[in-house]
């Protein structure tokens, strides 16, 4: 066949050139020039990725951008659905949410080093296990952390580690471990893996942490003390390392701290394209029951959520060896409070917390430098008494964070130390409380970035502070000293 040969066309494409030649011929008469009107086309496409990225995280309430959102998200959700024989188990051992607005809906977080354990075909085991109880109605939520070698029974596999039933059943078999642990129904899951985390810390611009001491683990990396934005690898650093005095335990208060800064940091995105690529990273890299509309509620439950509204704790139990072999063992009566006071009330009674607290992590939320934050030290046993009675009193003047501590380095008398950024709030705090009108008053940045504190008070072994009780009639006074006006005659 020569060169000038008919070659052979489709039905539909021999359709598609029809269809562009009546419509340049109808274009010619209204004087459209249609050669160049990619520019047009692009525009259109970036309105509408925006406006189906924004719907897609409710940054829009008009109905057609959450019509334009479901489809966008149904489409996406597809591949981060289980299929086959385990979307059946999962909705097996997965609980339907209540109707009761009083009632938390409770979601099973799993981070899992896919690949990492040679010999374990398909799913792998769990390295994190949270347990994400929220109520929408009062915006309130507490995060339960499942230490990974917490010792259950698995069916059909006896005696072992809570991160193997992820290993032997795959999402159900780990809804079905937690619950069985913890008493709590699980209502959905989210399986992600750690590609998909150190994305997600990527696409928020990193996330700013204050450290305490330093990182120095073979097997998770190295990280300097001070204050720190961590991109995704350090932030798997971060949450991974267990060179620690008490291993796992030690990590999730390390996790735990980390997430309070990451629930900041994501509070603070507005962006609707960076609203977009965290749907991309989610539902690309996770694995998923939520439908697009369940997505898309969440996605409205979850605005107006503070840190301050969400409660982190750790089951509670103890680490013996049981045939040569290390465990977590939970203590199951005070499991059993944790699981009532959720069910009944979706928070932490001030006793349950206190019986649960546990001592300071390395990893803390990083602080502005003018931030309304206090740490109060004494320098001897002497001054105990005193560091607890100004802690209390600056707390009563309304300051948002104020934290006790202890100092071996010894200082002449009262010092109060400053960023100077938080000049201004160091004078209006010496102003409030007339036991420091004597204090040294000493600017050192370096002081207050190591204790994570714009304003940092070392009470001097002569330290006198009055007694409590006459704080709060101080305190207390310019209220109860208010003119209340002219008696109004009374009505007969």
């Amino acid at each position: 066949m020569g060169k000038h040969s008919r070659q052979k066309t489709s039905y539909w494409e021999t359709f598609g050139r029809r269809h562009e030649l009546r419509r340049s011929a109808k274009a010619r008469k209204k004087g459209i020039d249609r050669r160049d009107h990619g520019g047009y086309y692009k525009f259109f496409i970036v309105i509408a990725v925006a406006f189906i990225a924004g719907g897609a995280l409710g940054f829009f309430a008009k109905p057609i951008a959450k019509l334009g959102a479901k489809y966008y998200l149904a489409v996406k959700l597809k591949k981060s659905h289980v299929t086959g024989t385990e979307a059946k188990e999962v909705q097996k051992v997965i609980t339907p949410v209540s109707p009761d607005p009083n009632q938390s809906v409770n979601t099973l977080i799993i981070g899992s080093d896919s690949g990492s354990n040679k010999g374990e075909g398909g799913w792998c085991r769990s390295d994190v296990m949270l347990l994400v109880c929220m109520q929408e109605r009062d915006k309130k939520a507490v995060v339960i952390s499942i230490p990974r070698d917490t010792k259950v029974e698995l069916p059909g596999h006896g005696t072992e580690k809570i991160n193997a039933a992820h290993s032997f059943g795959g999402p159900s078999g780990a809804i079905q471990a937690v619950t069985t642990l913890t008493g709590l129904p699980v209502h959905h899951f989210i399986d992600m893996n750690f590609e998909g985390f150190m994305q997600i810390v990527n696409a928020l611009g990193g996330v700013p942490i204050h450290l305490n001491t330093p990182i120095n683990d073979p097997h998770a990396g190295y990280l300097p003390a001070g204050d720190l934005t961590l991109d995704g690898w350090q932030a798997l650093v971060v949450v991974r390392s267990r060179n620690l005095p008490n291993g796992d335990i030690d990590r999730i208060k390390d996790q735990q701290a980390f997430l309070k800064a990451l629930l900041d940091k994501a509070n603070q995105m507005k962006s609707v394209w960076k609203a977009n690529q965290l749907v991309d990273i989610v539902t690309s890299t996770c694995k998923m029951d939520y439908s697009a509309d369940q997505l898309m509620n969440l996605a409205q439950e979850v605005q107006g959520f503070t840190p301050q509204n969400v409660q982190f704790v750790t089951i509670p139990g103890t680490t013996p060896y049981i045939g040569g072999v290390s465990y977590f063992v939970a203590d199951m009566p005070l499991l059993a409070q944790i699981a009532s006071e959720v069910k009944t009330n979706n928070w932490l009674s001030p006793a349950l917390e206190a019986k649960l607290q546990t001592s300071n992590t390395r990893v803390a939320v990083l602080n502005a430098p003018d931030a309304d934050v206090v740490t109060v030290l004494g320098t001897s046993k002497a001054t105990v008494p005193a560091v607890s009675v100004v802690t209390e009193e600056l707390r009563l003047l309304g300051h948002r964070q104020v934290t006790p501590g202890m100092t071996t380095v010894p200082v002449p008398k009262t010092t109060v130390y400053f960023r100077g950024e938080a000049k201004d709030n160091c004078a209006a705090l010496l102003k409030s409380v007339p036991e420091f009108a004597a204090a040294d008053v000493v600017q050192n940045d370096q002081l207050a970035v190591q204790y994570n504190s714009p304003i940092v008070v070392v009470l001097g072994p002569g330290f006198v502070t009055p007694a409590l009780t006459s704080i709060y009639g101080r305190i207390c006074a310019p209220a109860l000293n208010v003119d209340l006006g002219v008696k109004q005659a009374t009505f007969n």
